[in-house]
């Protein structure tokens, strides 16, 4: 008798190597990551819109754009902020996509401002942060803490550990052979 062996998909693979982790935990950390982010970039995009004056100072610290383009991305960086924000409420692949850019291009302006030793405020969420010069480093860290959060959200819709009441209630019993 000859016995192959089936290839693992590397779901299922992936499925093994947490096993121990329940399906629904993992769904429920994605749509707490998921609805968190959607809830920060949709805040940081608000009150940079309330007062794109200050938005746009900000950004002038940084010396990247040029005075003529300032006003244009001070409205339209949160505005894009606020679109994808609210997509990734509903769950749309392309919102996530754009968080995932524009995180990158901050790491990278926030990495510029640390390496030439800019003693300049973030101007990324709060009135406050806005008039007040807060640590670049911090901001920087806090952004790979949400890139992180990013690949774990494109992990999941790669790999999307199933959630079935049956397997935990019995209610829908399965025979394994």
């Amino acid at each position: 008798m000859n016995r192959t062996r089936k290839k693992e998909s590397p779901a299922a693979a992936d499925a093994k190597a947490f096993k121990w982790l329940p399906a629904f935990i993992l769904t429920g950390f994605y749509h707490f990551l998921r609805l968190s982010l959607a809830g920060i970039f949709i805040y940081a995009s608000l009150v940079k819109l309330l007062n794109p004056k200050v938005f746009a100072h900000a950004l002038a610290q940084y010396q990247l754009i040029p005075d003529s383009l300032l006003p244009l991305v001070a409205i339209g960086l949160p505005a894009v902020e606020l679109l994808a924000g609210l997509g990734l409420i509903y769950d749309l692949r392309i919102s996530l996509i754009i968080i995932q850019l524009m995180l990158l291009v901050f790491i990278l302006i926030l990495g510029y401002a640390i390496l030439n030793d800019l003693d300049i405020d973030c101007g990324c969420f709060t009135l406050d942060e806005l008039t007040e010069r807060t640590t670049v480093k911090g901001a920087f860290i806090r952004d790979f803490l949400m890139m992180a959060a990013v690949f774990f959200l494109f992990w999941w819709r790669q790999f999307k550990p199933q959630f079935h009441l049956g397997k935990f209630f019995k209610l829908n019993p399965r025979k394994e052979k």
